[in-house]
């Protein structure tokens, strides 16, 4: 059974499911959504949450045109070095 054959399957049982069952699948994606899954570059924790969140973060800096040229970056960088 592939994923949209299983998304399909599981979208019919939650219409059939009683509160106790959706309050188990509820918890299920809570803790899924909030397990640690990398850090960031201070090294805090990052949930799966965040970084979905972080990921649209940047395909919306992508989208809109918010980036820095490799050029520019290696320009910038160069300055770094004097402060």
């Amino acid at each position: 059974m592939g994923v949209p054959e299983l998304k399909n399957k599981i979208q019919l049982q939650l219409e059939l499911a009683d509160e106790r069952v959706l309050r188990i699948v509820s918890s299920v994606f809570d803790n899924y959504l909030n397990e640690i899954v990398s850090c960031d570059s201070k090294g805090n924790a990052i949930t799966l949450l965040e970084y979905h969140n972080k990921v649209e973060e940047g395909l919306e800096d992508v989208k809109y045109k918010r980036v820095t040229s490799k050029e520019k970056l290696e320009i910038e960088m160069k300055d770094w070095d004097n402060e």
